[in-house]
């Protein structure tokens, strides 16, 4: 085997080394260079995942020429990193010879260049290069502790998933709200990016609800108008609805169909941009008998979560039943429990526009005394959901339950209505049927950022 180095292009001395062989001095020299790397990395010093980095950046920037034939491999590695200051550490299977001339090339591309003409592969950790037929890539992995701030482990961790290689992985703490990533770095930075974007402080919403009981007049003096559109202008939001322009005052875009027998609930977006103009609206109503506020909740809820109210009664009834285990037909008393009102779930999405998506279902119960099973009057329930988008402090209102009150009219002339037989003469009296409609209004406050921190 001959070995030539060329640097500055001394090829005189090149010419001698072919010329005259291999020189003991020179035998010696090479036996001095491979047991020196052999005693280096024989106990390589562990570094900072950086090191392997910095190496890799290094081996990219040297630049050597060599001339090698027919060498062993093994042999011709060990020269090779010890010319260019590099660690190396050979694995089973670094077998054969090769033959190679190259000038002016960086360690890495002449490392790459000889494993690959013979099937052999590498990685780099700790500053050493590994080579061999097969290499752990799982030194080249590392593992890193990422605190969330916000977001919820578990459901980051099933995310950060799709940022991974096949052999990374990814588990999370609840305890500690943190998730624990082991990877190739550049994964972990692709992770670690969308950790920042994913893990921020969540918009949170006011959802302030009013529930009334109002006549028909009212809905009328809204300028509600069921089953159609009422709006001078505005832009549209879904299908063929209108979201009308804040300064329009009183002017509604209705989304729900004409209400009838098999009608349920429905949907109004309203464009009352300022609250004070609707709570005027329902005093002076209530001021004269034309609606009655059942109640008036107010909640706090994060963006994409549910907040829940509910408005009701629960009553207990009374009922009867033959004492189990009992042969002389006693029997004991129990309560059964009914519950009654409007169930009202709100759940709100953000954009970035200022705009509001609610996604909205409501329940309403009532007790029905026409049809009875031991004792229990049945439950009356109409439903609806619906998805309205809106601007931010503007109002959705939910209507189309209506009630029916039936009162007896009855007129008499004092004194002669009593008269026996001829009373009826001078007494009338008429069956009155009113009807009430609930309505529930939604209106939507995003909390700026200023204000979560208060």
């Amino acid at each position: 085997m001959a070995f030539e180095t060329y640097q500055n292009r001394q090829t005189h001395r090149v010419r001698s080394w072919r010329c005259r062989g291999l020189s003991v001095s020179f035998l010696t020299l090479l036996i001095s260079i491979f047991l020196s790397s052999v005693a280096f990395v024989a106990a390589p010093s562990i570094t900072a995942a950086a090191s392997s980095i910095k190496a890799e950046i290094e081996a990219d920037k040297r630049l050597f020429s060599m001339e090698i034939r027919d060498g062993e491999i093994s042999d011709v590695l060990r020269a090779l990193a010890s010319q260019s200051g590099f660690n190396i550490i050979l694995g089973d299977g670094v077998t054969g010879t090769v033959t190679l001339s190259f000038t002016d090339i960086t360690f890495k591309n002449a490392l790459e260049i000889i494993i690959e003409a013979n099937g052999l592969k590498y990685t780099i950790k700790n500053n050493v290069f590994w080579v061999g037929k097969e290499v752990d890539h799982s030194l080249d992995m590392t593992t890193r502790v990422v605190r969330l701030n916000y977001a919820n482990p578990a459901e980051m961790a099933e995310r950060l998933k799709s940022t991974l290689s096949a052999s990374g992985a990814v588990e999370f703490d609840t305890r500690t709200s943190s998730v624990i990533i082991r990877d190739f770095a550049e994964n972990i930075a692709k992770a670690e990016e969308l950790i920042g974007l994913m893990d921020i402080q969540a918009s949170q919403v006011v959802i302030e609800a009013r529930i009334v009981e109002a006549s028909s007049n009212f809905t009328k003096e809204l300028g509600v108008q069921w089953g159609g559109e009422y709006s001078s202008s505005g832009d549209t939001i879904t299908g063929s609805s209108q979201l009308p322009d804040s300064d329009g005052g009183r002017n509604f875009a209705v989304n729900m169909p004409s209400t009838n027998a098999n009608a349920g609930l429905g949907i109004i977006v309203g464009s009352l941009s300022n609250s004070l103009t609707l709570d005027i609206e329902i005093s002076a109503a209530e001021s004269k008998g034309e609606l009655k506020i059942i109640s008036s909740p107010k909640i706090s809820t994060l963006h994409n979560k549910t907040a829940m109210i509910h408005s009701g009664l629960t009553f207990r009834v009374k009922l009867s039943q033959a004492a189990t285990g009992t042969t002389t037909g006693e029997t004991t008393a129990g309560l059964e429990e009914i519950k009654t009102g409007i169930d009202l779930m709100v759940t709100p999405q953000i954009s970035s526009d200022g705009f509001v998506m609610l996604a909205i279902e409501t329940n309403k119960s009532d007790p029905d005394y026409t049809h009875t099973v031991d004792g229990i009057p049945g439950v009356s329930e109409k439903s609806a959901s619906t998805h309205v988008l809106v601007k931010d402090g503007e109002t959705v209102v939910i209507g189309g339950l209506y009630k029916s009150i039936n009162s007896d009219d009855t007129k008499a002339v004092p004194g002669l209505s009593k008269i026996p037989l001829l009373g009826y003469l001078f007494k009338s009296s008429a069956l009155n049927e009113q009807h009430e409609e609930l309505l529930v209004f939604i209106t939507p406050r995003i909390i700026k950022q200023k204000e979560q921190h208060r």
